[in-house]
């Protein structure tokens, strides 16, 4: 079960990836709207989930500072790309560092998980 989970995550954060990279590198606004929602969101709460799930499943504690701080830098990217999705215009490098950023910093934490 844990390494189905696992794996259901990976491919979660990838759905988070790729929208989030839409996002940005769209040029038209409806593909950018399309890529932050239909991508993006759900890859975002499924991420959570299955995180929540995994963290449940291995006993490691919800309070632990490397998932909070994950939890923090992934919403900081989704609002990014809920803000590039939200109006025409808005696409640009400043935009685009907070949206990868974060979402670098986040799978980083997940993936090394200092204890």
């Amino acid at each position: 079960m844990l390494l189905l989970f696992r794996f259901l995550k990976v491919l979660a954060v990838a759905l988070l990836f790729s929208g989030s990279i839409g996002a940005v590198l769209a040029r038209d606004f409806a593909d950018r709207q399309r890529f932050a929602y239909a991508l993006a969101g759900p890859g975002f709460g499924l991420t959570w989930a299955l995180g929540f799930a995994l963290a449940w499943l291995t006993g490691v504690s919800f309070l632990s500072w490397w998932i909070l701080g994950a939890l923090a830098l992934s919403f900081v990217s989704l609002q990014g790309v809920l803000y590039v999705a939200g109006k025409d215009g808005r696409r640009g490098v400043a935009p685009a560092i907070v949206i990868l950023a974060p979402l670098v910093a986040t799978v980083a934490l997940m993936i090394w998980r200092p204890e």
